[in-house]
């Protein structure tokens, strides 16, 4: 008896491995990987074409920046208020106005002021030279740093 349930055994053993065999062993589709690639790729090309594209703007001509420094000369040539410096750069212009004391306003009145008192008026001739950069005035006493801007656009 001991022959046959050895036997029996192996005859076991040896079908579970029939079996096992005849089992295809399916490899895993690369398709997952495929689809995340593609939807990385339309993503990053739809989050470029919505990107917004720096303007570009021409450089300013030596007469441009000539006429500029000119109206904001004129600008102070009476009183203790003096024209320091004017920054020029692709996007934006920087003047720099020194004053003798410190306005004694503060806050979103002293913006307000320094917006009517130093920005031009869109009726200016100035504006066609500014075109669309930012034009800043900053104005300060001692220090540019500890200095108040205001944006005129």
């Amino acid at each position: 008896m001991s022959e046959s349930l050895k036997h029996a055994q192996w005859a076991k053993s040896v079908e579970r491995k029939h079996r096992q065999s005849q089992i295809k062993t399916t490899k895993k589709s690369p398709l997952p990987i495929y689809v995340a690639f593609a939807i990385l790729l339309i993503s990053a090309g739809l989050y470029y074409a919505s990107y917004e594209k720096p303007i570009e703007y021409p450089p300013l001509s030596e007469a441009a920046k000539q006429r500029i420094s000119q109206f904001f000369a004129k600008q102070f040539l009476l009183g203790q208020w003096r024209l320091n410096q004017i920054k020029y750069s692709t996007d934006a212009i920087q003047v720099y106005v020194q004053t003798p004391s410190a306005i004694a306003l503060e806050g979103e009145a002293l913006s307000q002021y320094l917006h009517y008192a130093l920005c031009p008026v869109p009726s200016k001739s100035i504006w066609q030279d500014i075109q669309a950069r930012e034009l800043s005035v900053y104005v300060f006493t001692h220090s540019i740093r500890k200095g108040e801007r205001t944006v005129c656009n």
